[in-house]
């Protein structure tokens, strides 16, 4: 082989090396250019896209053979193509790195017509084919969501805080409630205690003290709900907790909606949460109330029902046997099916933004499932809406007629000091421990009480003393006492018993711990059971 054959040959060679490496970093620089998590689009100086990576066709669903040698006006809003054109003739006029959608909406369009949100990075390179234009999108649409998916959880937040406050503001407001409630109630039983046995005075005090353990019970509920406890489910009669529940309603409905509530007089006892209960009425008269902004009815009524078998099969959360039924009903404007049948799942809700959290029938759900029973929702257009709930009924109990001072359990003239900032309750207090055998010294500054059991820590058999006073606390007074007296049993009272643990307190000492207002049997039971324990 001859000399320029030889170098014809190596030139040759050199030039198969050249290509082949060209490949490899045109290869490599392709792959990068599809790893990007951004969209990457080269447009010339016409306009028309010469690149586009696999980010670009994911985001706007146009193949990349669709995109090629196309006007990038393509991947605009129809609105914004002409104004685009001019504005793109300026850039390329006075090219420069630019930054496009940080603080504003900036769009594209998707080929099936549908806008997502974008932030777009330009960035001009000139090459010896000419001006080309490397734009950088990132799609947003996953930061809207999360930033409002934050901006809920920051909702949620604040309404955790303010019921925290509400939380605190009815502790204080049931101390003071309870504390007349236990005047009432005091003196209510002195009263009848000297009226004859089945007189009609009598069965009016009676009514009057049942009305006040109602009171009780609902200022028990209301601290339960704030303060989000956890339920405790006891028999209760489901016609009175529904009534409760409706008496706070109607101050809170606006005045042009009608509230009728029916209670069958046999409606029947069930095991129930009373707090859960009075939620689900709220819940469902607040969803009734958003469908009636121009008024209307809204129905309440409570009545009983026996599920037959061949009703159960049907429905596979319910058994045969007795139930009771709280159905609310409103004349809204309803419900299509396709909303009716997403009406429980949660966060869904048909509201404005801000006008709801679409909790409120998702929550319903819960706390039937929660009891043992169901939820059953109809709806028309233009016709209201109506929501039936299915309680689980427990056997009737009749309640015993209240006893009387005489027959309670008696004390042998034990000496009790009583503790209570509160006159009232103080001389009543007093006025009942007389009157079940003990012999009471009360005092209304603690302070003074923690003299007193200086000066001879022998000389009370017994403490009872109210948690929530001036200078020095129920809990302060405890400890004082029990560094003198060990052994001295103690009977703490207050109106916001939430706030206190019985078992924080008999780490403390022999502690006993009652909800006022106290019933004059309760106290007598109380009381004798503590001094025969020691």
């Amino acid at each position: 082989m001859g000399e320029e054959q030889v170098f014809a040959s190596k030139v040759e060679g050199d030039l198969v090396v050249s290509e082949v490496e060209a490949g490899m970093v045109e290869m490599r620089l392709r792959a990068a250019i599809d790893a990007s998590q951004s969209g990457l689009l080269m447009i010339d100086a016409e306009g028309r896209v010469v690149l586009a990576n696999r980010e670009v066709e994911r985001l706007f669903q146009y193949s990349r053979e669709e995109l090629l040698g196309k006007p990038v006006e393509l991947l605009l809003p129809e609105a914004q193509r002409e104004l685009h054109v001019s504005e793109r003739s300026a850039f390329c006029a006075h090219p420069r790195m630019r930054t496009m959608g940080m603080g504003r909406d900036l769009h594209g369009r998707r080929k099936d017509g549908m806008e997502v949100p974008v932030e777009i990075g330009l960035s001009p390179v000139v090459t010896t084919e000419g001006l080309f234009v490397v734009a950088s999108i990132v799609d947003v649409a996953p930061r809207r969501v999360a930033e409002k998916e934050r901006a809920r959880l920051e909702d949620q937040l604040r309404h955790l805080q303010k019921m925290e406050a509400i939380g605190t503001l009815a502790g204080g407001i049931a101390h003071d409630f309870n504390n007349i409630l236990s005047a009432i109630v005091g003196y209510a039983e002195f009263i009848r205690d000297e009226l004859p046995t089945g007189s009609a005075p009598r069965r009016d005090v009676d009514v009057l003290l049942q009305a006040a353990d109602r009171g009780r019970q609902l200022v028990k509920r209301i601290l339960t709900f704030s303060r989000r406890q956890e339920t405790v489910r006891m028999p209760v009669d489901l016609g009175m907790v529904i009534r409760d529940a409706t008496n706070l309603l109607r101050a809170t409905l606006p005045a042009s909606i009608q509230m009728r509530l029916t209670s069958e007089p046999n409606a029947p006892r069930v095991l129930a949460d009373p707090t859960s209960l009075h939620q689900v009425v709220m819940n469902l008269a607040t969803n009734a109330a958003h469908a009636m902004t121009d008024g209307g009815s809204l129905d309440i009524s409570i009545e009983p029902f026996y599920v037959r078998d061949s009703f159960a099969r049907a429905r596979p959360q319910l058994h045969e046997g007795p139930y009771g039924i709280l159905t609310v009903r409103d004349t809204g404007h309803g419900m299509e099916k396709a909303i009716a049948d997403r009406a429980f799942e949660p966060f869904f809700t048909t509201k404005d933004p801000g006008s709801g959290t679409g909790l409120g029938l998702s929550t319903v759900l819960a706390i039937m499932r929660d009891h043992d029973g169901m939820v059953e929702l109809e709806s028309e257009v233009g016709k209201g809406t109506t929501v039936k709930c299915f309680f689980p009924a427990v056997e009737a109990t009749t309640a015993e007629d209240a006893e009387t001072a005489s027959s309670l359990p008696r004390g042998n003239g034990e000496r009790v000091l009583l503790v209570d900032d509160e006159v009232d309750l103080a001389r009543l207090g007093g006025r009942r421990l007389r009157l079940l055998g003990y012999e009471p010294t009360c005092v209304e500054d603690p302070v003074d009480a923690v003299r007193r059991f200086e000066a001879d820590p022998q000389a009370f058999d017994l403490l009872v003393t109210d948690y929530l006073m001036p200078k020095v606390s129920g809990i302060e007074l405890c400890r004082r006492v029990l560094a003198l007296r060990p052994d001295l049993p103690i009977l703490m009272t207050s109106g916001c018993i939430d706030q206190l643990s019985a078992d924080d307190l008999r780490r403390i000492g022999n502690i006993r711990l009652l909800g006022k207002p106290v019933a004059q049997s309760v106290l007598a039971e109380t009381l004798r059971a503590m001094l025969h324990e020691r």
